[in-house]
């Protein structure tokens, strides 16, 4: 999928005012506890972001590289205070590890720290926010519920387009959804996304060198047979996990003694890691022909679980080769309403646990879909929602608590990620 509003390169942070009267009189009460030469104010033991999606820097600088996005009302501690161009105060943060942000987008505070992981999922949710589908195309939407009894739209959305919903409320009857993006939709115009429950499998006590028996049926109704084209012992589910001894050609024979075609199966099938992994790194092996990812440590595989890749089409195949993550988000809008080739465009907004690999082709979560083990995204590896979660805490670079983005230096800790045909 393309991010629609990427936020670490060309997004704009709204800004906060801090306002004249509080900027004189934190110059009035100043104390030497910060560093660089620019004192913090006195008392303030931490900073709190005041403006959503406050980008931070690698300098104190707007022209200089993005390291990052910070969660509003998160609380960091500092290192100090430096002068810096490109904000209204002159003024930025230094939050350490190269890590600038612009004082205009905090408050100080004597709070102590406090940041919470990003996105933020309920006990028993699959998925952070509540996603709702679009069943029409050109679905009006209403700057407030009363206008739609005017006839009084501001926009239009495409069947399809996925939207976060952050409300409800009835008017004469009516039931009304708010949405994060502040206009209002009749609720009956969408349908919403409940979010895969399907889930990989840790690896465990895997001998070195040893062939995976992981496998997944990839049909609804795989027949299993007593001896490779004898008589059908049994069909089994979709999606069903089971255990092969080995392979001979065409056929599987699993441990029950049963048989099965290749054909019928996705297999998780252990490889070797790449040029330049070091013995303790963790690294991805991603399968197309499988639809297959691998989670490894070193040489040892520890997470298999199913995916889908890219469809089968131009435009739409997952790139092959060996890439490492450049940058992770918490969530990313994605769409591709800027192309006027395609029958229909999509938008899905807050897409999450978000891992670019490769341009805009990434691993992250999939709602909108339960067809893992298949091929069919526009070109990202698609993940079940607790797939995604995991393994964005699996990944290097790490995401500090607080942050919603983070894009790491060349010289810091990237996650390999293999593609192969």
């Amino acid at each position: 999928m393309i991010p629609a509003t990427m936020v670490l390169t060309t997004g704009l942070a709204r800004r906060a005012t801090i306002g004249l009267t509080g900027m004189l009189a934190w110059a009035a009460s100043v104390s030497p506890v910060a560093s660089q030469g620019v004192p913090a104010p006195a008392g303030a033991n931490t900073v709190e972001v005041v403006s959503p999606h406050a980008p931070v820097f690698a300098a104190p600088h707007r022209g200089a590289n993005r390291r990052g996005t910070l969660a509003l009302h998160s609380r960091f501690a500092f290192v100090g205070r430096v002068p810096g161009d490109g904000c209204a105060t002159g003024t930025y943060v230094d939050l350490g590890e190269r890590r600038f942000v612009c004082e205009e987008l905090i408050v100080y505070s004597g709070q102590p720290g406090w940041a919470e992981p990003h996105p933020g999922v309920r006990d028993g949710d699959v998925l952070p926010y509540r996603y709702a589908f679009v069943r029409y195309d050109a679905t009006p939407a209403y700057h407030r519920p009363d206008d739609y009894f005017l006839g009084d739209y501001v926009e239009t959305y495409g069947r399809g387009f996925g939207l976060i919903v952050t409300g409800r409320q009835v008017v004469d009857g009516i039931g009304f959804l708010r949405l994060r993006r502040g206009t209002f939709i009749a609720d009956d115009a969408v349908g919403f996304a409940h979010g895969s429950e399907f889930e990989g499998v840790p690896l465990t006590d895997v001998a070195a060198d040893a062939p995976l028996s992981l496998a997944w049926t990839r049909g609804s109704s795989v027949r299993i047979y007593s001896r490779p084209r004898g008589r059908v012992a049994r069909r089994a589910g979709r999606r069903e996990q089971v255990a092969v001894a080995s392979v001979d050609g065409e056929w599987a024979r699993l441990s029950d003694g049963k048989f099965v075609r290749v054909a019928d199966l996705n297999r998780a099938i252990r490889t070797t890691p790449p040029e330049g992994v070091g013995p303790n790194e963790r690294w991805i092996d991603v399968s197309v022909e499988e639809q297959v990812l691998v989670a490894y440590d070193g040489a040892t595989p520890v997470f298999a679980t199913l995916v889908s890749t890219g469809a089968d089409r131009p435009g739409s195949r997952t790139p092959v080769g060996t890439f490492r993550i450049w940058a992770k988000l918490a969530t990313s809008d994605m769409d591709d309403l800027e192309r006027t080739d395609v029958a229909e465009n999509y938008l899905i907004e807050g897409v999450p646990w978000v891992q670019y690999f490769e341009g805009s082709n990434a691993l992250h979560a999939a709602f909108w879909h339960d067809d893992f083990g298949h091929r069919r995204s526009h070109g990202c590896v698609n993940l079940s929602p607790r797939d995604a979660r995991f393994l964005y805490a699996f990944t290097a670079p790490r995401v500090p608590d607080g942050f919603e983005a983070v894009v790491p230096f060349t010289d810091e800790a990237r996650t390999l990620v293999r593609v192969r045909p």
